[in-house]
């Protein structure tokens, strides 16, 4: 009965030891898991900043050939008032 019970226990302990075994590679696979995912999110969010970074300065140079545009204008505007206003005088 002792010798039965010595090897229920050692099953036992095999079963337990084996099931604990096969915990840790889940765990530092799920670990692993979870690390790539971080890093792939921290390369998404690297990659979305310098998208915005691209979008804000395509804006600013957008923004500033509207005003080198509005400045041309003006003087066009100055240009042709002056000419009409020299005809104007000349007449």
């Amino acid at each position: 009965m002792y010798e039965y019970t010595q090897e229920k226990s050692r099953i036992f302990a095999g079963i337990v030891i084996s099931a604990l075994a096969s915990h840790q590679p889940a765990s530092d696979m799920n670990e692993l898991t979870q690390e790539r995912s971080r890093l792939l999110a921290n390369i998404v969010k690297s990659a979305l900043a310098g998208h915005q970074i691209a979008s804000d300065i395509n804006e600013l140079t957008q923004e500033r050939s509207h005003i080198h545009a509005s400045i041309v204008i003006s003087a066009l505007a100055s240009h042709q008032i002056a000419s009409y206003m020299n005809e104007l005088t000349q007449e």
